[in-house]
């Protein structure tokens, strides 16, 4: 049995994980379960699988009791000492937030297969993973759904690769007006035509700041350079990825819009089983592509200018949007400002280009929420 760390558990994707190992319960074994402060989901998922290990982000959060004595570990040493658990075949990394690169970091020098979830930590500690990879046994096997199709696409293909294509739903407002986007409220904007998704991962899908990490992601997993990766609008999500080779033919992965797809591969990986979420039926299904619309989701465009400036800029527009996506949940600032506020932060910026430590990443934190309330600030004025 395959001995699995799951870090993020109560989440969106740590709980589809943790579905997708039910079905599979001869191939599985749970060896340790984290959170960051959600305990009651914590205590039940611990009495259903009984790991041995658990591990509790948030030390100010009261431990529950449980039925058996697992051991129990608190903040960023617990989530640590989880990702390197020496009898552990397979971390999955589901936390959000750029606290995950602590654990992957771990989980990479000890030579651990990776499933990796977290955005944060491949889009601002991109280059510090291949710095680590190139040292280590390891390998992350990308659990998002659009990578996970790049990464199956690439597999032994890579030197024959003209350029790689990101699918984007284009979310509640492709098609509409943009007046739409300068009105919604948050149940709009929560209410995504496709995919069932945790707030911040739907909030980011509305205005595709979502689809500018994945760029960004893509880039870091592939060792692509961005002008080799391109985006296109499919409403359909359905073909979640595609491969242009270097004679202009194209390979496309296809799947219905569930995320135990790319998780149940990222578990069984280099294994492909015999065991389907859902049937798809082509003969039922239209496929459409259009072009980004840059007046209505400017942030692509961006992006793609930012990044030739170095690579602390990707490392902000996650950082602030992370910020601004909590402010609007909180109802601080309109769906709207979102992205203009991303553009203001990146363009106020006047320091170094370049992340040359992790440290670099946490003052980066600190002086982005500054810049923020500043600039809600001076807009309140």
């Amino acid at each position: 049995m395959k001995k699995v760390v799951i870090l993020g558990a109560s989440g969106s994707i740590g709980l589809q994980t943790l579905e997708v190992i039910r079905e599979h319960k001869d191939e599985f074994e749970i060896i340790g379960l984290a959170v960051k402060e959600n305990v009651s989901i914590l205590k039940n998922l611990a009495e259903e699988f009984k790991p041995p290990y658990l591990a509790i982000y948030n030390p100010q959060i009261e431990t529950p009791s449980f039925t058996y004595n697992p051991q129990i570990f608190f903040g960023r040493e617990g989530i640590e000492i989880l990702a390197d658990l020496e009898e552990s075949d397979l971390i999955v990394i589901a936390i959000s937030g750029i606290e995950a690169i602590y654990p992957t970091k771990r989980a990479i020098l000890k030579n651990k297969k990776i499933a990796l979830a977290t955005k944060e930590v491949i889009v601002m500690g991109g280059k510090f993973l291949k710095g680590w990879l190139k040292n280590s046994n390891s390998e992350i096997i990308p659990i998002d759904s659009e990578h996970s199709a790049i990464f199956q696409l690439l597999l032994n293909r890579k030197k024959e690769v003209e350029k790689i294509i990101l699918t984007a739903s284009g979310g509640p407002f492709f098609g509409k007006e943009e007046k739409y986007i300068e009105e919604a409220n948050l149940e709009e904007v929560l209410n995504h035509p496709r995919w069932k998704m945790g707030k911040k991962t739907t909030i980011d899908s509305a205005n595709l700041v979502n689809k500018a990490l994945e760029i960004i992601e893509a880039h870091y997993l592939f060792d692509l350079p961005y002008e080799k990766i391109d985006v296109l609008i499919h409403p359909q999500s359905i073909i979640h990825g595609i491969v242009e080779f270097v004679d202009g033919s194209f390979m496309a992965y296809l799947s219905p819009t569930n995320m135990k797809f790319a998780i149940q591969y990222a578990l069984f990986y280099p294994k492909r089983i015999n065991f389907k979420w859902e049937e798809l039926d082509l003969s039922k299904i239209k496929l459409e592509f259009y072009p980004i619309d840059d007046k209505m989701f400017p942030i692509i465009k961006y992006l793609y200018e930012a990044v030739k400036k170095g690579d602390i800029y990707p490392a902000i527009l996650a950082i602030s949007d992370e910020i601004l996506v909590s402010y609007f949940l909180k109802k601080k600032i309109k769906f709207s400002q979102i992205v203009p506020l991303i553009i203001k932060i990146m363009e106020n910026w006047k320091g170094k280009t370049e992340i040359e430590c992790e440290e670099d990443l946490f003052n980066l934190m600190d002086w982005t929420e500054k810049e923020v309330i500043k600039l809600l600030r001076r807009y309140s004025e």
